[in-house]
């Protein structure tokens, strides 16, 4: 026999044996799940917190549309404002009002002036 078959031999061998030791692991677990033992939380456990995310995510997005408004509202009447006047102004962090100018831009509904922002014409 090749050098390079019986090699493959032993790969393919080793690997057989380490399936059978994986196989074997993951019978003993179902087993355990058989006899009761611990297993996933209850499903309504799960989705309880499935809810809860949803609906601080949903909050989050509420936020999100609130902050835009204030953008907006604060450009239309203080027209060259600067994202650090805004944020002042609206006693946010100026992380958050950056983050809505930024996509406010690429949206074309306010545009960059000669100093700061401007609600588009």
């Amino acid at each position: 026999m090749a050098p390079r078959t019986q090699q493959q031999i032993d790969t393919l061998e080793t690997a057989l044996a380490e399936l059978r030791e994986r196989l074997d692991t993951l019978e003993a677990r179902v087993a355990s799940d058989a006899a009761g033992e611990a297993g996933p939380p209850a499903r309504s456990l799960r989705r309880a917190s499935a809810r809860r995310a949803s609906r601080r995510r949903a909050q989050a997005r509420a936020l999100q549309t609130d902050e835009r408004a204030a953008v907006l509202g604060h450009l239309a009447a203080h027209p060259g404002s600067t994202a650090g006047e805004i944020a002042k102004s609206l006693d946010m962090e100026r992380s958050i009002v950056s983050s809505r100018i930024t996509q406010l831009v690429r949206l074309g509904e306010i545009e960059k002036v000669e100093r700061g922002y401007a609600v588009t014409q």
